[in-house]
């Protein structure tokens, strides 16, 4: 009797120790932890919450699987990007997150996307366009370089600050060449008395990332003559060109 309770210990043994081989096997693939059709099809939907969730679930991915997580998801991310972006400034509740989680997917495909963002969207948009950007490589910083010659002012501006913002997330200082330093402050120098003030103020601003001692006796000008107030009476400008000044000479 005692053999026979041995063999049935024994084998309930062996059983479990099958299962916990089948559920925890290396290489074996759950929909918890991956991009599922029925995740495909929440982020497609109208529903803000649906999308939402699985935004927060991309994240997670993210997080435990690095980017390549991420890879399947990129065309409905696009997608889901641009039908937000037809939908009432006040009603675009995933907006951020779904730049955010573009941003992380470093891929190739996310880039007209991100530069359309980096053009229309304002605030939040900028810095994970320019973490995009960065994620994506090298080859973006000629797009966002050829941006400060659009026809559109609010693009020169935002593509002057988003230039800066990816100079500053960039924590090896390796990601612009010297050649690309040069072609984005010769822009830049050219856009410094552009006839709309907020390009003027942001490349002013991008001077502190991209400018040396050349741009300096510019900056000094432009610190001393913008004739730009706003509705308080400050010369935003020359504050602006002021700071520069600062951060180019070390004070």
């Amino acid at each position: 009797m005692n053999n026979l309770k041995n063999s049935l210990y024994n084998l309930t043994i062996i059983f479990m120790a099958v299962i916990s081989f089948v559920i925890t096997a290396p290489g074996t693939v759950y929909s918890a932890d991956s991009y599922t059709q029925e995740d495909a099809k929440a982020l497609k939907s109208t529903d803000p919450d649906a999308v939402a969730d699985v935004l927060y679930k991309l994240q997670d991915i993210r997080e435990a699987s690095g980017k390549e997580g991420l890879k399947p998801a990129v065309a409905d991310l696009i997608t889901a990007t641009k039908r937000e972006l037809t939908l009432p400034e006040d009603e675009r509740w995933n907006l951020i997150d779904l730049v955010k989680i573009l941003s992380m997917t470093g891929d190739e495909r996310a880039k007209p996307m991100l530069l359309n963002i980096m053009s229309v969207m304002w605030g939040g948009g900028n810095p994970f366009v320019a973490q995009g950007f960065l994620a994506i490589g090298k080859s973006t910083v000629k797009d966002v370089a050829d941006s400060l010659k659009s026809a559109s002012p609010d693009t020169r501006g935002r593509a002057a600050l988003t230039l800066h913002k990816m100079a500053q997330f960039d924590e090896s200082g390796e990601f612009f060449t010297r050649e690309d330093r040069e072609k984005v402050k010769k822009l830049l120098v050219e856009n410094l008395d552009d006839d709309d003030v907020n390009v003027r103020i942001y490349t002013v601003l991008s001077m502190q990332s991209f400018g040396d001692e050349s741009v300096i006796p510019i900056l000094e000008n432009i610190e001393k003559t913008d004739a730009h107030k706003d509705s308080g009476g400050t010369y935003e400008v020359r504050i602006g060109a002021t700071e520069t000044l600062k951060h180019l000479r070390g004070n």
